[in-house]
């Protein structure tokens, strides 16, 4: 089972409060649409699947699990019945129905490992460029994105106008974004 925080609402929604899941419904309905129409066109049968999939959670809402992330649940829930639609299958038994929720969530552990391990990657390369920046540079980039200090104060604590203190954080920026990107391209 995935180690975090369970969404609230959904717990909420499953031992029965109905504005819950009115409260996630108003949350994902958008989201859950323009998905939707990117597996099927036939805006019509996307309405109909968002409805039918959310009839069918308040009627089984006491047999799913805990979840962390309600949006990839109902998104791989809708394109699972989207699918089946599509494959123009007419009854499906509620059996069928039901998600493996530990799939899922074996699937979103695998998404969040490869997403911390690109961050780790992405933060080293910025810290080595980061030292390479020339000093002054390399502070008012520190103050202002680390300690999210406004230019005014960064140039009065280097003793310099704010214009200057603009300019030598913007030549900060375009150098990393100089060498982050060739950096990219070599690997």
């Amino acid at each position: 089972m995935l180690a975090g925080n369970f969404d609230k609402e959904w717990s909420l929604f499953k031992n029965g409060d109905v504005q819950a899941l009115e409260a996630i419904y108003r949350a994902n309905i958008q989201s859950l649409i323009n998905y939707g129409e990117k597996i099927n066109p036939d805006i019509d049968l996307v309405k109909d699947t968002i409805q039918d999939l959310f009839i069918e959670l308040w009627r089984n809402r006491q047999q799913l699990s805990d979840i962390v992330l309600v949006k990839f649940y109902l998104f791989r829930a809708l394109r699972n019945k989207l699918y089946r639609a599509n494959s123009h299958q007419s009854f499906v038994s509620e059996g069928e129905m039901q998600l493996s929720t530990e799939n899922l969530q074996a699937d979103y552990v695998e998404l969040s490992i490869v997403s911390r391990e690109e961050e780790t990657h992405i933060r080293q390369n910025l810290m080595q460029l980061l030292e390479n920046l020339p000093q002054r540079q390399r502070e008012a980039v520190y103050l202002r994105f680390y300690h999210n200090m406004p230019y005014e104060a960064i140039a009065s604590m280097m003793d310099m106008n704010y214009q200057s203190t603009l300019n030598l954080v913007q030549r900060a920026l375009n150098s990393l974004r100089k060498k982050f990107a060739g950096g990219k391209k070599l690997k």
